[in-house]
């Protein structure tokens, strides 16, 4: 079913891909994506998997807008060197939006003092306008990329630009990060304070988090409420350890934490680390503790699991787990994995080397990104009868 699309330059941008479809439309066709993908690894998907979404527009808590010569929007659908600019993006929730009106202006009012890096000749200051609204708090932030490489006195003008932006604007957080001209991130973990600070709030059911203005956090804040607690739910109770694996600042683990008698967060992030820390604090999750974990040796954390009854969670980022971790999951073989996804290709191709030692019991997907292509999943993964706890 086709739609009239929300947004003047849907089709120019290269951000949404399906707002000329009904929301129920791009359901089916996520779903059936889904199922394909699955059915290609040889796991047929479960019927009447649960579909979890909420608003289709206004949902997301991040958009990292590139710098043109006419200021702050968007590359054009398929061209590197092309932009396409916006006074609003409409699948942004109201702060981001907000914030992105207030970069503009501050553009168009200093525009003959900013020099705007050029993708072509790898000149310029200016870069991106990094923007997050927490959705269910009021906490904003700005960070402006600049090119590391531009001289000494350009980059020194721009941040009393920038300095004299973050004393107007309504943001509470607005940061300078610094990015070589050879590269295109529109993050960097030693960004500097300008004004407020370095950390995010977003609350979620009962529990406070911190993520890092640089760092991961999921975009959607209102479907990963139904993430967790769909989690929960499955997770059940009673287990002696539960181990929330690529954990991030600890979302999971600490939401999860009555699970199990102790939860474990492990990472390899230190700005996750700190704001991980930071949460189990926060909500006084005095059985839950953070251990750095590296994907190409996941050996050292086989000791905290021996003989106990124990649960995974398993988010790993969109290229899916490294060999080494599949091994070290199929040696633990914790009793039941929780196994989050938002590229169904490699969860196909994951869950058929897991399928040696588990049966696919509860599948759930969530609609993350309406108006785009992606979707997210969840499947529940039970170990087979016959098999002992611990792998010989």
């Amino acid at each position: 079913m086709s739609a009239s699309p929300k947004c003047p330059v849907f089709g120019e941008c290269g951000g949404c891909s399906y707002q000329d479809r009904e929301h129920s439309a791009q359901l089916v066709m996520k779903k059936n994506a889904v199922a394909e993908a699955l059915l290609r690894a040889g796991i047929p998907m479960p019927p009447g998997a649960p579909f979890y979404f909420k608003g289709e527009y206004g949902y997301r808590n991040r958009m990292d807008f590139v710098f043109s010569e006419k200021g702050p929007g968007f590359r054009r659908s398929g061209k590197f060197y092309r932009f396409v600019n916006f006074e609003e993006c409409f699948i942004s929730n109201d702060g981001i939006n907000s914030a992105l009106g207030e970069v503009t202006a501050w553009f168009n009012e200093n525009r003959e003092k900013i020099s705007v890096f050029d993708v072509v000749k790898k000149q310029g200051v200016l870069r991106y306008s990094t923007i997050r609204s927490s959705y269910f708090t009021e906490d904003s932030s700005v960070t402006f990329i600049l090119n590391k490489d531009a001289p000494h006195d350009a980059l020194e003008a721009h941040r009393g630009l920038i300095s004299e932006f973050g004393a107007l604007s309504g943001c509470k957080n607005i940061l300078i990060g610094l990015v070589k001209s050879n590269s295109d991130l529109s993050a960097v973990d030693d960004a500097v304070v300008v004004k407020g600070r370095e950390f995010l709030e977003e609350r979620l059911g009962p529990c406070k988090f911190f993520y890092h203005t640089q760092g991961f956090f999921q975009n959607n804040s209102a479907v990963t409420m139904d993430m967790l607690f769909y989690a929960r739910e499955k997770a059940g109770s009673g287990y002696d350890c539960l181990l929330d694996l690529f954990g991030g600042v600890g979302t999971f683990g600490i939401f999860l934490k009555d699970a199990a008698a102790e939860a474990i967060i492990a990472d390899n992030s230190q700005t996750g680390r700190v704001c991980a820390e930071m949460n189990i604090r926060e909500n006084n999750a005095g059985n839950v503790s953070y251990i750095h974990f590296e994907a190409v040796k996941p050996g050292e954390l086989h000791a905290e699991f021996e003989g106990k009854k124990t649960i995974f969670i398993l988010d790993p980022p969109r290229a899916g787990m490294h060999k080494k971790t599949m091994k070290f999951i199929l040696t633990s073989a914790p009793e039941r994995i929780i196994y989050i996804s938002c590229n169904p290709v490699r969860l196909g191709e994951d869950m058929r080397a897991l399928s040696t030692k588990y049966n696919m019991t509860d599948m759930a997907m969530f609609d993350m990104f309406p108006q785009t292509r992606h979707i997210e999943c969840a499947v529940v993964l039970d170990k087979k009868n016959g098999l002992n706890n611990q792998a010989r």
